[in-house]
């Protein structure tokens, strides 16, 4: 793999949160920055180099971002796999289209784990309401159903409880279908990890993150995760060893689930930095985002360092209307981030709060403050069922 420096130019598609703070890495590292979204008003076209503003389907667009970028990642899942396949073709792409298109289709992504050996909760595939009622009668109630395609913060999936439940969920299904049906587990935990891999196969990862949710949006992440060793140590082979089974370059976040009888299995892959991963700003030796730049452009990547324990809290749109910016940044401890989104929608990230303290009982009790200041004054039990994405 050629190593890219500085000046050299980086294509990010989508315009995102995500694309802002690769963008913020990769300029600070010397390199500039080419973004494609279909909006101007997108976080990252507001510090990008240059901004190409098309939909996502644009061919005249693949021209420009080739012509310009020397390598390109992307940000986000749901764009066009045959877009981003063009893309590939003509100039280096990473972490590539294969794992693009295992990650951004639920049952693609839990027939490829599964077939690779790494494990998975029960699942089965409908694409009939017939088909639903054949999963659900293999799995047994209760279940989880989710669109295997645009599911994301919580969105397109639906617990279901008993048979009177799946009767008004059959009754409610119109035109074509195409569900995943999962057994519904009990759960010490989500987990989540970031693994980088470098085109000479070399792997690191982020401490393991404990991830809290609430309305199936993600609400609090703690590092790190408050388990035993042992947890970690399974959770962060695990990662690596799907990011080499994919032959990854690039950076990968597994979601995972630690059950009551403490296994952890995979729930889903995000090939892009990650909602979880937001603290490696203020809290690690580097960030996800400057650890995607160095494996993309061929670079050395060192292990991350965890500075200290800490939190993060994300903001949403409902939570802005209750925010006091300067209250909270006069507690000792909290880093603002603010995406600069033009539109506020009630459940739609708008920033985060970093919290970073010397010891996690210090952590904790600024979190549930932040928490409180935003509205959210309900404590999360550490136990979590897999309702979420």
């Amino acid at each position: 793999m050629n190593v890219l420096l500085p000046p050299a130019w980086i294509g990010i598609v989508g315009g995102g949160q995500l694309g802002m703070m690769l963008i913020r890495e990769a300029h600070r590292m010397g390199y500039y920055t080419v973004v494609w979204d279909p909006s101007a008003d997108c976080p990252a076209s507001r510090l990008a180099d240059h901004a190409i503003i098309a939909s996502f389907d644009d061919v005249t667009a693949v021209d420009e971002m080739v012509s310009r970028a020397s390598v390109i990642t992307y940000e986000f899942e749901n764009v066009s796999g045959e877009i981003i396949e063009q893309l590939e073709i003509r100039k280096p792409l990473f972490p590539g289209s294969s794992i693009l298109r295992v990650a951004q289709h639920r049952r693609r992504e839990k027939e490829e784990l599964a077939k690779r050996g790494f494990p998975v909760v029960r699942f089965g595939n409908a694409k009939s309401v017939g088909e639903i009622r054949s999963a659900v009668e293999m799995i047994g109630l209760p279940v989880v159903l989710k669109t295997a395609t645009s599911g994301y913060d919580g969105k397109g999936q639906t617990v279901v409880e008993d048979a009177g439940h799946l009767e008004d969920f059959v009754r409610s299904v119109a035109g074509e279908i195409d569900y995943v049906v999962e057994e519904y587990l009990e759960l010490q935990a989500e987990l989540s990890v970031l693994v980088v891999r470098t085109g000479d196969g070399h792997l690191v990862t982020f401490p393991v993150s404990e991830n809290q949710h609430r309305d199936n949006i993600l609400h609090r992440t703690y590092v790190p995760a408050r388990f035993p060793d042992s947890i970690h140590r399974k959770a962060r082979q695990l990662a690596c060893e799907i990011a080499e089974s994919f032959d990854l370059i690039g950076l990968l976040c597994v979601e995972m689930f630690l059950t009551e009888s403490g296994d952890v299995i995979v729930n889903e892959l995000a090939p892009r930095p990650h909602n979880s991963g937001h603290y490696s700003l203020d809290a690690c030796s580097i960030s996800q985002f400057e650890a995607l730049v160095r494996a993309i452009c061929g670079l050395h990547v060192p292990e991350p360092v965890l500075h200290s324990p800490c939190a993060m809290v994300n903001l949403l749109g409902k939570h802005l209307t209750k925010l006091d910016p300067a209250r909270l940044m006069a507690i000792p401890g909290t880093k603002l981030h603010i995406y600069g989104k033009k539109r506020a929608e009630p459940k739609r990230k708008m920033g985060h709060v970093t919290i970073v303290r010397e010891t996690m009982q210090e952590v904790e009790e600024v979190a549930r403050t932040v928490a409180s200041m935003i509205g959210e004054t309900e404590e999360i039990s550490p136990s979590r069922k897999n309702a979420r994405v």
